[in-house]
């Protein structure tokens, strides 16, 4: 067993797992892993692969009815038992991992490596995700890069082409890498917004990675660890081979300095985009099923919150504090236009 350390921003934790553990949710997890922390972790993570432990788990609970139906996935729903202090969960269909938690120790033990780094992963993840909200912050469906040290959201629905020019950022602009589809977004001190990528495969399309010669060139010999055409003929790559693809760092949070909205429609832009406009184009709105704290980590991270409610004000402060920029496109050949319209923060 060894441990790494993990910065999420909004929390710190450590993870206590085997190697070949690690070395699977390195993929995920590598653009937050530091040295050391400041004081003590907010949480530790500590992952097994213990067979014998999800048996016993599975044994004991048998004949007790739970007291909570979780959901944590699409595919993924856990059976938890509760008392004061102190949980367990077990996945209702596939019998493989049993998850016990407490206030500040989220233990895993599963049947197998890749089932035990894939829901380390998952419960990183959480963290990320309900530390951002404690802090009056929230998820949002939008693309993320650092370009200098400045931050650049790129917000839209699903085919505006936020993967094509996050691409042509990144390769024609030299942009790093932060966010491909889902940013955690916090608000600070002032007029002051920062983006976290969150720990997701990127999911290309064939027009997101013909938008980059770099992608499409080393995906010619490359096999991605998930394999390729996964969902509606998108190639998957985790943010470890995205950042090894283009040769630059996925790096893990930005300073966001714009907000840069794509729409594909033959409309003129919206000139001065408002709350109401932001929130259509960033929302994930109650289809979110990553919305859901199935760890119940609200109230374990909320003792070490800055801010301890999500701001009601969300949208209507971030529309008036951080510059919006909506740009329309009807032809892919226009996309690399756009990519330089929001690198530069320009008007087409």
């Amino acid at each position: 067993m060894s441990t790494r350390l993990l910065n999420l921003g909004p929390c710190t934790c450590s993870v206590v797992a085997p190697e070949p553990v690690h070395e699977a949710m390195r993929h995920y997890v590598s653009p937050f892993l530091v040295p050391t922390l400041d004081g003590e972790p907010d949480i530790t993570v500590s992952i097994s692969c213990d067979s014998a432990a999800v048996a016993d788990a599975r044994r004991s609970l048998a004949d007790q009815p739970a007291t909570a139906l979780r959901t944590s996935h699409p595919d993924q729903r856990y059976r938890a038992w509760i008392t004061e202090g102190h949980e367990v969960l077990l996945p209702e269909y596939a019998p493989d991992h049993v998850i016990t938690a407490t206030p500040d120790l989220l233990v895993i033990a599963a049947e197998q490596p890749r089932v035990a780094a894939s829901i380390g992963t998952r419960v990183v993840r959480q963290l990320l995700m309900r530390g951002g909200e404690i802090q009056a912050g929230r998820c949002v469906h939008a693309a993320a890069v650092d370009i200098d040290g400045h931050g650049v959201l790129i917000g839209g629905h699903p085919g505006s082409g936020k993967t094509t020019v996050l691409t042509h950022l990144i390769e024609d602009h030299g942009a790093h890498p932060v966010a491909n589809d889902r940013a955690v977004l916090i608000p600070r001190r002032g007029r002051q917004w920062q983006a976290i990528g969150v720990p997701l495969a990127w999911r290309f399309t064939p027009e997101g990675i013909g938008g980059s010669p770099t992608l499409a060139n080393a995906l010619t010999d490359f096999e991605p660890v998930r394999g390729r055409h996964l969902v509606d003929g998108k190639i998957e790559l985790t943010p470890w081979e995205v950042s090894r693809l283009v040769g630059r760092p996925t790096l893990p949070i930005t300073e966001i300095q714009r907000i840069v909205i794509l729409t594909r429609s033959p409309s003129t832009p919206v000139m001065n985009p408002d709350s109401g406009f932001v929130q259509q184009h960033l929302d994930f709105s109650v289809e979110d099923f990553f919305a859901e704290d199935w760890l119940n980590l609200r109230p374990r991270l909320a003792r070490n919150a800055e801010v301890s409610a999500r701001d009601s004000e969300f949208w209507l402060r971030l529309a008036e504090t951080m510059p919006v920029l909506a740009l329309a496109w009807t032809d892919p050949s226009e996309l690399p236009d756009v990519a330089a319209a929001a690198y530069h923060g320009t008007q087409r």
